[in-house]
């Protein structure tokens, strides 16, 4: 096969991607909610399909912070982030929520679940956030060189 040079083709082929991956997830959910449905939420979450599709959205979501910090950059004007303990703190911030509503929602987890998930969701808002600061930090050091 040869590689395609036309631009106007490589966008109409990243566009039929684009359907293609469109189709496949809305198939993806259509089975787990059709499983959900019949046999119940924890046998639709047991189902491999159920991780492939959580994996596809943090992986296509992982690929668009560099595009949304791109969006970020061109709409606003260039200035230097705040500093890094914002990210901590917010991070922190919403973790001891989830927590507390673990704790004391109508589940009532216990003391080390609800610590367990509050750091969990810490951790998983501290590494994007991290990214994407580092990523602006990044840009306006190399603007004001």
């Amino acid at each position: 096969m040869k590689k395609i040079k036309d631009e106007r083709l490589q966008i109409q082929h990243l566009k039929n991607i684009r359907i293609a991956f469109t189709v496949q997830t809305v198939g993806i959910l259509a089975i787990l909610l059709y499983e959900m449905l019949t046999e119940g939420v924890m046998e639709a979450t047991d189902n491999p399909l159920w991780l492939l599709f959580i994996l596809t959205m943090v992986v296509l979501g992982w690929l668009n912070l560099k595009i949304s910090v791109d969006e970020y950059d061109n709409a606003k004007e260039q200035k230097k982030p705040g500093g890094y303990y914002r990210v901590v703190i917010l991070s922190a911030l919403i973790g001891t929520i989830l927590a507390l509503l673990a704790k004391f929602g109508p589940d009532s987890s216990s003391n080390s679940e609800a610590f367990i998930i509050g750091s969990v969701v810490f951790v998983c808002f501290l590494i994007p956030f991290s990214f994407v600061y580092s990523i602006i930090k990044k840009r306006s050091e190399d603007n004001d060189i």
